[in-house]
This record gives C-alpha cells, structure tokens and sequence, in this order.
C-alpha cells in the first residue's frame, strides 16, 4: 500500500513539473519568440562582449600589443582547442537565422532582414577566421529541419557567401529608417550600409593573395561607385558598440586581477617611443613605480614586458634587469581607458570605453594599401594612409576627453599631427616595401583593441615582424588558428574530419585558405 501511494504521488509530481517545465525553464532575459526588435540587441551584445573578449586575450597577446603578467599559456603559445568564439558565434547565429526567417519575405520589414544578413556576415568572418573551415550552409538548419550535424564548408565558399551577402545587403537596404532595438547604429540604414561595404572592403583585402581577382573587382565596384556603394566617411560611421551603466564596457566588471594580468608589451612600448607617438597615454598607465598615477608626459614612465615569459619569468620580470627593480610595479598597466572599477575605483568609467568592431580608421589604410598594390584607382594612397593617422588619434582624443581625463585628453590635442606624419619613420615615401610596411605598422597600431584582427592581418601580410618570445612554445611559431573544440569533435565527429581531411591537420600551425604569405 506505501508504495502503491509512493508511486501515485511520484506521478502526481512528475506531471506537475512538466507542465511547469517552460515556465520555469524560459530565461527571462531573452526573447522566446522571433520578434527582430527583441532578438538584434541580444545577438549585438553578446557578440560585442566576445569580440572583446578575444582583444583582450588572443588579440592583445599574439600580435605584441600586450603581454602576460601571469598565466601566461596563451602567451607563450600552449594553446589547446577552444570553444570560444564557437559556442557563441553560433548561438548567436540561430537568433540571426530566426531573424532572417521572420523577415525575408516581409516588404515592410526588409531593412531588418539586410542588418541580419550585415551580422551574419560579421560573425561567420569572425568564426572561420578563427578556425577555418566551419559549418556554413547547414549550420542552422537544425532550426527547422533538426539537422544538428552541420557539414563544415571549405572557407573559400564561405568567403563567397558572406561577401554576396554583404552586397545583398547594400541593395536592400535603401529604405526609411524604420528599425528598432539597433545599439550598433540606432536604426541609422544608411550607416548600416557603409558598415556593409566597409566590411565587404576589409574581407575583399583579406582574400587578394589568394582570389586576387575576385578582390579587385570588389573593390573597384565599391569605390568607383560611392552613391551606390558608400562607406565609412568619418569616426561617426566607426561600427561599434557604446556602453552605458546598465551594460558597462566589459573590462569595467572584471576584478583587478585579471586586468593586472595583462600589461603594456615591450614591442608596442618600443614602436610607439620610436614615432614619439603619444598613443602610449592612451594604451597604457605609468608604471606603479613612478608614481604618476594614470598620466605621465614622460615617456620613461612606461615600461612593456617581453612576450612570451613563463609563469615564474613573467612574474619576476626586470625591465632594468635589477632584481629590486622587478615585478608589477615596474611594469605599465593597460590604458585606463579600459580599466576595471575595482582597479581603479576613482577614475575608471564604465562608459568610455567603446568595443570597436571595424574603425574608419581600419578602413583608410585597407583603401591606402588598395591603391599602392593597383587595386584600386580611386583615391591617393598617401591621402588614405595620412587620414588613418589622424582618425586613429581624434578618435582616442575624444575618448579620453570623455571619460573626464582631462590631462591626457590635453597631450593627444597637443600632438603636432602634422610634424607626426612628416617624420622619417613615418612619411609615406620609400621603395613600394617600405610605404607597405608603414601601412602595415599605423593599421597594427590603430587595431589595438579591436578583436583579433590585428593577428588576422598579421597572418595575410607578416606585417608587422612578430618575435616569438624566449619561453615560447609550438617550436617558435606564431600560431595561425584556434583548434576546433573537443566537443565538436565527438558530437559531429564525421564532418569535423572531413574539415581536417580538407584543411590539413587540427593544429594551431595549419594556416586557413586565404592565408598564403
């Protein structure tokens, strides 16, 4: 008789969790429903924190902007495989699928279905650049039809359909501004149309080495047309997200560990002296040891790190090689700009700082290397290559000024940007190499923060020299992919040897398709 009653009310409950199940098993936080005005803020932010995520890690460390105080693995290239941007990429890429379902064949709302395609090309560009190849042509499908093992597409076809997105993209959206729920652009169509082509501008450059063709008509339609094709026009048009208290820059939340982790590289410390460019205010802090607080005009108060220490090296560093002389006090932190509150409790901002996706700044030395190598015929490459200088330099002046740091917001007005592009080391003049290694240096410097695509550039041009550093690992090779992760590996295990089979094998040193130089 217990039992018989034992399992009666065992029933009873069981019955009654399930039919409470989607109640209390729907997040609050996110739209159940296919609405575009509810689900485009979601995919923007979540992207936009992960985008800085990957700067502040792979993207600082690999290409020299920073390096590691401690843990230093990623560092020192002990990389294993990862799910980070994967696993996010394609969440986000479901929400962007449910967008483009609800309003491919809805007239009123086809500027929705033209930013869905401008994202969707934004992350499928970010997600193969990371590994490679990766599932493309079916990888939503499991929306509709539960195809939950993807195929993964060669990159080559997946650099085809987002750059015929993009264009798709442009065409469509020509009408009143009438979306909602946008923080990249406010609902501002014609700059969702710039970001388009821009974007079909930085990944036409990408793929010139190895689809040469393709490239320059790309950019040859885009810039010889610019009422049908416009594109960035100033630091207004910059895609980019603006935080705000509800949603703070992401490094603001952080614990003071983890900013103090990573600190000013010796390589951008010593590139930024040479030009005497007064950037270094901006990207990093006087050391603790000067006693300057956030601000010094004195060059000699900031101080990078070798790249590539170990764990004991990096923590025992010595800029002066004086064993009194070493450790985080002699080192320089990373900019207030992106400092976090319990870093700096009195002068960090949680709104200053902007997670840029692609500047206007980026988008002029891509048109000055377009019309040095032929690419294109309109324009100067000089003119393109000075207004990246400037661009780069208002933009982290008005940063600075709006986070409230009067004293650093000074020294960048202050900067003489005339004598600055006319210096030796900085002049566009010199042999074709030379002018294409200067290109190279000022859009490396410009990246700083912007996800990974200084290593991206890095990996088609080798510009500028990236030195492994003394602990390094991977036999001394810079790596130029994230491994797939481990989970992929064994719940579409069929496919993701298929990819290896195409690609060559799943290491860190497998260069992607369009990466040939």
């Amino acid at each position: 008789m217990k039992k018989t009653l034992l399992i009666i009310c065992s029933l009873v409950l069981a019955l009654s969790c399930t039919e409470d199940f989607e109640t209390v098993n729907t997040n609050p936080n996110y739209a159940t429903t296919a609405e575009p005005e509810l689900l485009l803020p979601g995919v923007q932010r979540e992207m936009a924190y992960n985008w800085g995520d990957q700067g502040w890690e792979e993207g600082f460390t690999v290409v020299q902007y920073a390096a590691r105080l401690q843990f230093t693995s990623g560092d020192t290239y002990n990389w294993s495989p990862t799910n980070d941007p994967y696993d996010n990429a394609y969440a986000s890429l479901r929400d962007v699928e449910n967008i483009i379902n609800a309003t491919i064949d809805n007239e009123e709302a086809q500027n929705y279905y033209g930013v869905a395609l401008v994202m969707k090309s934004w992350i499928y560009s970010y997600v193969t650049d990371a590994y490679g190849d990766v599932p493309y042509s079916e990888a939503t499908n499991g929306i509709e039809d539960g195809n939950v093992t993807p195929v993964f597409d060669a990159q080559s076809d997946i650099y085809s359909g987002i750059l015929a997105d993009l264009e798709t993209a442009n065409t469509l959206l020509t009408d009143a501004d009438n979306i909602s729920g946008d923080i990249f652009y406010d609902g501002d169509i014609l700059k969702w149309r710039k970001f388009a082509n821009s974007l079909r501008l930085r990944l036409l450059m990408r793929i010139s080495d190895v689809d040469n063709a393709t490239a320059v008509a790309g950019m040859t339609q885009i810039t010889s047309n610019p009422s049908m094709y416009p594109i960035f026009e100033s630091n207004d048009d910059m895609a980019l997200v603006q935080w705000n208290s509800d949603n703070p820059q992401p490094k603001y939340d952080t614990r003071s560990g983890s900013f103090d982790e990573v600190r000013l590289s010796l390589t951008l410390e010593t590139r930024l002296k040479e030009l005497e460019d007064n950037r270094i205010y901006v990207f990093a802090q006087p050391t603790t040891n000067s006693g300057m607080g956030i601000f010094s005009e004195d060059f000699d108060d900031y101080v990078g790190m070798p790249n590539g220490l170990d764990d004991e090296a990096a923590l025992g560093y010595s800029p002066t090689g004086n064993t009194d002389e070493s450790g985080s006090n002699f080192i320089s932190r990373l900019g207030i700009l992106l400092a976090c509150y319990a870093c700096n409790t009195t002068e960090a901002s949680d709104t200053a700082s902007q997670t840029i996706i692609m500047s206007y700044s980026e988008l002029q030395f891509i048109l000055a290397e377009a019309a040095e190598r032929g690419f294109i015929s309109s324009g100067d490459a000089a003119t393109y290559y000075e207004n990246g200088i400037r661009a780069s330099f208002v933009y982290y002046t008005e940063r600075v000024a709006a986070g409230g740091w009067s004293d650093i917001a000074n020294a960048m007005q202050a900067t003489d940007l005339d004598a600055y592009v006319t210096q030796e080391k900085v002049a566009y003049a010199g042999t074709d190499d030379e002018r294409l290694a200067k290109i190279a240096l000022q859009k490396w410097i410009s990246l700083f923060y912007t996800g990974f695509e200084g290593w991206s550039d890095w990996r088609r041009t080798n510009m500028p020299e990236v030195i492994p550093g003394l602990d390094a690992a991977n036999d001394g090779l810079v790596p130029v992919r994230f491994q797939y992760p481990n989970d992929v590996k064994s719940t579409n295990s069929e496919n993701y040897y298929d990819a290896v089979e195409n690609m060559g094998a799943d290491d860190i040193n497998t260069k992607l398709w369009w990466d040939v130089d």
